[in-house]
């Protein structure tokens, strides 16, 4: 049996892959993530507000997705007291706009900096800079939009239980239209040739094949290579971030079930600073990928009818998630009534309260999780379980692999191999908060 050991280094931290071959194949894998943070332990004794402002840092690309699943965490406290709180419909979709932009820059990152290399350095081709350029400055028009209504991207701390702090006005909200209309016409011109409108109404494989532009040039380069189907591991899917666009539940294959937080378990390893993460004692992916199944979309399902949990669907589905956020941006941004309030303050503060509250979000790369608890009006404890925990962990037992560990099995290519890894979108530094 050969070894092989690879640093895999991308956009947020680097990890090691480890890779067991036998005969030319991978038969076994183990991730190893290296550095600890401490940001859990940070954040324990302090003021329950205090958390708003640490979470954020746990990563600098995702932190807006911290500070919501914070601030869910904080207000579910409230409601486990028994106690009112108040939203209006303003704050919630300020709220989901800059989620739903932050997504948005990291998957034009991932596919420009991470998969678009791999699939053309298969081809022994490089690719266009000026296309490269363009697609970095339309990824910062997402980050001018979060911090359009934020006050500054990355790192805000603009939740908080009760609402948001901004108050825009109808220049502002002029302001975020005309950046997501620069993000929508980058995905008109740039990776599917087609108006928004048809863009999102996409159902079939074949129709999505059927546009010219970036999505097709990879479908392309994959179905000469061979490598559509590969990449396959269990065929179940979770997502427990809930808003105006992400649903709650869990899919085995094509069937949709409820699911409860009370099955998330979380291990620890011996030779790995990352946690698993398993639901019920089962391994299961997160992700835009994952979120598309548990809601149904038309064309993940027949995507998954012959490629099932592919390399090829992540990928589709990854980036034909960048159209349908941005397109929920621009509906969303139609809805908002500025003579709503923004906050409205709760009937008491967080440190007058004892108890525990979870809060979750979806982040670029799947479902993120925050639990805390609160006594004698400081945080007790805080636990955070991220996307790449839920991706890309290591079995215990060799009969039930994890997500990504199952994914490789069998690959004989280094390429391919990285590709698949990458199509997860891993990301060290919030696994090793």
């Amino acid at each position: 049996m050969k070894i092989t050991k690879e640093i895999m280094q991308k956009i947020e931290g680097e990890a090691e892959l480890e890779l067991s071959w036998e005969k030319g194949k991978v038969v076994s894998s183990k991730v190893k993530f290296f550095s600890y943070r401490g940001m859990e332990e940070i954040i324990a004794g302090r003021c329950p507000m205090d958390a708003l402002v640490l979470t954020p840092r746990v990563c600098g690309i995702c932190g807006h997705a911290q500070l919501m699943a914070t601030v869910h965490a904080l207000e579910n406290i409230y409601e486990n007291c028994d106690i009112k709180l108040e939203i209006s419909e303003k704050a919630k979709i300020l709220r989901d706009i800059t989620l739903d932009a932050e997504i948005i820059q990291n998957h034009i990152k991932w596919l420009y900096f991470i998969i678009i290399p791999i699939l053309y350095k298969m081809e022994s081709k490089s690719f266009d800079n000026k296309r490269t350029f363009k697609a970095l400055k339309v990824a910062t028009s997402a980050t001018k939009l979060i911090a359009t209504f934020a006050g500054q991207w990355p790192h805000n701390s603009y939740m908080i239980p009760g609402g948001v702090v901004c108050d825009p006005t109808y220049v502002e909200i002029f302001q975020a239209k005309s950046l997501i209309d620069e993000i929508i016409s980058f995905f008109e011109e740039e990776i599917v040739q087609a108006d928004i409108e048809a863009i999102v109404s996409i159902k079939t494989f074949k129709d999505l094949n059927s546009y010219n532009g970036l999505a097709k040039e990879m479908i392309d380069i994959m179905q000469k290579h061979n490598i559509t189907d590969v990449g396959k591991s269990h065929d179940r899917f979770i997502t427990f971030g809930e808003n105006s666009i992400f649903k709650s539940s869990k899919s085995i294959r094509t069937v949709t079930r409820s699911i409860n937080a009370k099955y998330i378990e979380e291990e620890s390893l011996d030779f790995t600073y990352a946690k698993n993460v398993l639901y019920n004692g089962k391994f299961y992916e997160v992700g835009p990928l994952a979120r598309a199944m548990v809601a149904k979309n038309p064309l993940a399902k027949n995507i998954h009818r012959v490629y099932k949990d592919s390399l090829l669907n992540r990928i589709i589905m990854k980036t034909m998630e960048i159209a349908y956020l941005a397109n929920h941006i621009k509906d969303s941004l139609n809805k908002i009534d500025i003579s709503e309030p923004s906050f409205i303050k709760p009937s008491k503060k967080l440190e007058n309260l004892e108890g525990v509250g979870d809060g979750f979000a979806e982040a670029a790369r799947g479902s993120l999780y925050h639990s805390t608890e609160i006594k004698n009006g400081k945080i007790k404890k805080y636990d955070i379980i991220t996307p790449t925990q839920w991706n890309l962990g290591n079995s215990k037992d060799k009969d039930e692999l994890s997500t990504i560990q199952q994914a490789l099995l069998g690959l004989d290519n280094e390429d391919v191999i990285s590709l698949v890894f990458r199509s997860f979108d891993e990301c060290s530094v919030c696994t090793t908060h």
